[in-house]
């Protein structure tokens, strides 16, 4: 697929009755009938997360290249499938779950070892989420214009630095009118996504959300990129909206590879969770290019486990929780079984 022009985007993005969201919410169908069934790589190492929390980071690259591998069938610089040396990557973390869990420091430096790997200069290289703050109390040291990868925020703690796009928006009153910002009926996308970088990896953590059932793939990227979005924050917008944002053609070109760091994950409270009890340690990794097929996955884990733990399903008391479905009927991946193809990879101590 070719760049589009950032006209074309604007004018993409800035739907207000039409996007894929609005048109499933009506009763419209986009079919999606994959070729092949969609991949999805389940790396799990039974010392990948010790007493204490503690990580191990060498078992974490090991873990990474060999899921990467199984994906791509690609032995030597396995990214090279997704990525050329000359681009500028950014790593999309998930931060949201502050202090407690977030995107792990030993799996994205891992990546980050990859990418260097692959021939990407350490300062194409581009750590970031939506929030200073958050970034910092997870343990993120913000570095902008220095040497070495960089790291930092769209919305930083500085009074007057955002890293918005000016051009490239996307518009919907299908939202609580209440919780509009100044921007009313406009979400502003982060121009470190639009703008400076060329691929995204999106990093995101195995946990419960208490509006969107799960926050994983879909999520993480949706209420990840753009402002103004609490106003979606609910169950007759929620859905729609995050089909909407990953429907966008910059937003599925972009993204290149859809990780689930599943080290350790949340199963009640999320997607802040408030105590160690309310987090578990699947000690996995999950990778695949079909963000629908890894959230399908991911919730079936997170479901398991509340199971077992005595706590009622998710689909019974967040009804919310029909993003994926309706993702996958816009045609951004599968949530059918049938369709997915799990390889696992089980690594010994």
């Amino acid at each position: 697929m070719g760049k589009i022009s950032r006209r074309e985007f604007v004018i993409k993005g800035t739907t207000v009755t039409l996007g894929a969201g609005i048109m499933l919410k009506s009763g419209f169908g986009i079919n999606y009938s994959p070729i092949k069934k969609s991949k999805v790589v389940e790396v799990f190492h039974p010392e990948a997360v010790a007493e204490k929390r503690v990580v191990n980071q060498a078992i974490v690259q090991d873990m990474l290249r060999q899921g990467l591998e199984s994906l791509t069938g690609i032995k030597n610089t396995p990214l090279a499938k997704f990525i050329n040396a000359g681009d500028t990557v950014g790593l999309k973390i998930n931060c949201l779950g502050r202090p407690m869990l977030y995107t792990h420091h030993e799996l994205i430096n891992a990546m980050i070892a990859e990418l260097k790997e692959t021939g990407v200069k350490e300062n194409n290289i581009i750590v970031w989420d939506r929030y200073e703050s958050q970034m910092t109390a997870c343990g993120f040291t913000m570095k902008d214009n220095t040497p070495g990868v960089r790291c930092f925020a769209t919305e930083m703690d500085k009074e007057g630095v955002f890293h918005f796009d000016p051009e490239y928006v996307y518009k919907s009153d299908f939202d609580n009118p209440e919780r509009r910002s100044e921007d009313g009926i406009i979400c502003r996308f982060s121009n470190i996504f639009t703008q400076q970088c060329d691929k995204i990896i999106n990093m995101a953590i195995l946990k419960d959300h208490r509006l969107a059932g799960v926050t994983l793939c879909l999520k993480n990227i949706s209420y990840g990129i753009c402002n103004n979005n609490g106003r979606f924050h609910g169950p007759d917008h929620i859905s729609t909206f995050i089909t909407d944002i990953y429907s966008r053609t910059e937003v599925k070109k972009k993204i290149v590879l859809n990780l689930v760091d599943g080290l350790e994950a949340c199963f009640q409270n999320g997607p802040v969770p408030r105590t160690p009890e309310e987090l578990f340690t699947p000690k996995t990794l999950w990778l695949g290019t079909d963000p629908v097929a890894l959230d399908t996955l991911g919730l079936e884990v997170i479901e398991a486990k509340r199971e077992e733990k005595g706590y009622p399903a998710l689909r019974e008391i967040r009804p919310t929780i029909d993003h994926i479905a309706m993702s996958s009927r816009a045609g951004l991946g599968t949530n059918k079984k049938e369709e997915i193809e799990v390889v696992k990879v089980n690594m010994t101590a």
